[in-house]
C-alpha cells in the first residue's frame, strides 16, 4: 500500500481547522459568560455594600416637644406679632447632624403662612430653620398649638359635606 505525499499537508490542514474551530467557540462562549459571571458577582455582593445604620428601630418620642418648641418660638424677634400657630407631630429623620426628632410649625406671620422646622434630639433642640423642601412640613398634619403653654391640642375634626 502506497501513502499518498499529500497525505501530511491534508492532515495538517484539518488539524487547523479543528483547531480554529475550537478557539471561536471558545471565545464566543467566553464572551457571552463573563458579563453574566460579573453580573453574578456583583448581585451577590449587593449585600456587603450597606452600610449598617446605627439606630435600627425608631425611639419613643420626647413627650414634652411642645414645650420645647415653645420654649424656642419665645426667642423669636417677632414673636408677639405671631398667630394660628399649629405644630406636625414628631418625626424620626435623619438629618446632616445625625438621627434626631423633626417637628413642624405653621404660624401665620401677619397676612403670610410660614413654617418652621425643629430638630429634637436628647430632650433638647439642637437645630431649628425657616422649612425646606426635604423637611416636607407643607405635607404634614397638623394640630393647633398653644405657644405660650406649649400645649399641643387635638386635631380639629374635619367637617364633611353631605354625600346627597
Amino acid at each position: 500500500m502506497e501513502l499518498d505525499a499529500s497525505l501530511p499537508c491534508r492532515l495538517r490542514r484539518l488539524r487547523h481547522r479543528q483547531t480554529h474551530c475550537d478557539t471561536l467557540l471558545n471565545s464566543r462562549l467566553r464572551a457571552v459568560m463573563q458579563p453574566a459571571a460579573l453580573f453574578a458577582a456583583l448581585i451577590m455582593f449587593a449585600g456587603c455594600s450597606a452600610v449598617p445604620l446605627q439606630y435600627t428601630s425608631e425611639p419613643n418620642a420626647p413627650p414634652a416637644y411642645g414645650t420645647l418648641v415653645s420654649d424656642a418660638l419665645k426667642k423669636f424677634k417677632d414673636y408677639a406679632s405671631y398667630s394660628n400657630f399649629e405644630i406636625s407631630s414628631a418625626r424620626w429623620v435623619h438629618a446632616p447632624t445625625g438621627w434626631s426628632w423633626l417637628v413642624c410649625v405653621r404660624y401665620n406671620d401677619g397676612q403670610r403662612q410660614r413654617y418652621y422646622t425643629f430638630f429634637i434630639d436628647n430632650y433638647a433642640v439642637t437645630n431649628q430653620r425657616y422649612d425646606i423642601v426635604t423637611d416636607q412640613c407643607a405635607v404634614q398634619q397638623f394640630v393647633p398649638f398653644d405657644a405660650t403653654t406649649g400645649t399641643v391640642g387635638a386635631p380639629t375634626p374635619v367637617r364633611q359635606q353631605p354625600i346627597y
